[in-house]
Order: C-alpha cells, then structure tokens, then sequence
C-alpha cells in the first residue's frame, strides 16, 4: 500500500490562491475553501481520506492567520 505524504506548504498555496480567487476571506469560507480543496484531490487520486487527512485540513485551518495578513485591503 502506498504511504501518500502530504507537502502542506504545497496544499496551503493551493488553498490560499483559490481563496484569494474567489474572495473567501473570512475563516468559515477560509474552512471551506480548504474543503473544497482537499475534496477535489481525493477525487482525482491525489489524496485518499484516512487520519492524515484529517490532520492536514486542522494544519490548514490553523494557518488562517497567515491568510488573514495577505489578504489585499479594499
């Protein structure tokens, strides 16, 4: 069985480019962003939903702050 390792710093770049796109700026919409994120990869293979999964969408979650401060001002 393979072991699919996670580059978290790859998948926050997704999340945050994505977020950025469609003006999802507050933390529930940060939270489905990565979702929706991690939803496609499963669909196309790239990540299977196991325990580390549920590990990288907390780590995600938590970098909402760092998110917060590249946020573009109005």
């Amino acid at each position: 069985m393979e072991n699919l390792t996670f580059d978290l710093e790859e998948l926050y770049q997704a999340v945050k480019e994505r977020a950025l796109a469609e003006g999802a700026y507050t933390h529930e919409e940060w939270s489905d962003v990565i979702d929706m994120t991690l939803q496609d990869r499963e669909e196309f293979g790239e990540v299977h939903d196991d325990e580390e999964l549920s590990a990288v969408k907390e780590q995600l979650k938590a970098r909402y702050d760092e998110f917060k401060a590249d946020i573009p001002q109005a």
